[in-house]
């Protein structure tokens, strides 16, 4: 049975997880950085015996499960979601396919793509690149739901996740500007000290095609390598599956989303 992580069982989680941290990247960064001491973030986990089935969090309108020896309860697991209505959920593979035929009923469709890891530094001119500031947020904010991955945000919303990240500094924004205006722009949705996550790879239609994306993801990337991290992203298209191939990530897992 599901229940509210207690502060006493936090440790469980780490321990639980381990180093299979490239399974439930969002939900193993939110959980390492935060905890429960972020009144966006709940967390549930499936304790029996002192042993962990399943955890679940959930971070705004988005939720992430992890079931690392593939022996969770669906029939809770549809519960907790039926409650919570996230706006989208990820998990491996398996287990959306899954959670997919449990929840046919319902509004979510399912979406297959993997987890990647950069494995090289890939250089090209970036002089045009520069870290994003308070400033640019809300532009960001636009340019990311004027793209059909912005369908599963509010605008406000967005803005302040945005924010936060940058405060806490748990993400950033390398952006590319013409005659003002924000052109091209990477991110990191979630960052600790050894590990980031690259998302949000986005360039206006019109400025598409000139290579843009590849020179402020190299930058983005090479800047996370240099300081010593691992960088992953999540991808689920064969149209950004070039580009990634191109900078040098290589799969490291299979993963799904129900949206």
């Amino acid at each position: 049975m599901f229940k509210i992580l207690e502060k006493k069982d936090k440790h469980l989680i780490k321990e639980y997880i381990g180093t299979d941290y490239d399974k439930c990247l969002y939900l193993y960064l939110d959980f390492i950085k935060y905890g429960l001491n972020n009144n966006s973030i709940k967390i549930w986990t499936d304790l029996t015996n002192n042993e962990i089935k399943c955890v679940i969090l959930k971070y705004y309108s988005g939720m992430h499960i992890f079931s690392k020896n593939k022996d969770c309860n669906y029939e809770e697991i549809k519960k907790i979601i039926t409650k919570e209505n996230p706006s989208i959920i990820c998990a491996e593979k398996f287990l959306i396919e899954n959670l997919a035929n449990i929840l046919k009923e319902s509004k979510y469709s399912a979406e297959y793509g993997w987890v990647r890891v950069f494995s090289k530094h890939y250089q090209c001119e970036n002089s045009c690149v520069e870290l994003a500031n308070e400033s640019n947020f809300e532009e960001i904010a636009n340019l990311i739901m004027n793209d059909p991955m912005g369908e599963f945000y509010k605008l406000d919303e967005l803005i302040a996740q945005i924010k936060e990240r940058h405060d806490d500094k748990f993400g950033r924004n390398y952006i590319i500007k013409h005659r003002g205006k924000i052109i091209s722009n990477a991110s990191t949705t979630a960052e600790i000290d050894n590990l980031a996550v690259l998302s949000n790879v986005i360039t206006v239609p019109e400025y598409r095609g000139e290579g843009l994306a590849t020179i402020v993801c190299s930058k983005l990337c090479n800047d996370l390598i240099d300081e010593g991290k691992k960088v992953y992203l999540i991808n689920y298209t064969e149209e950004s599956t070039g580009l990634y191939d191109k900078l040098g990530f290589k799969i490291s897992c299979e993963i799904g989303k129900l949206s």
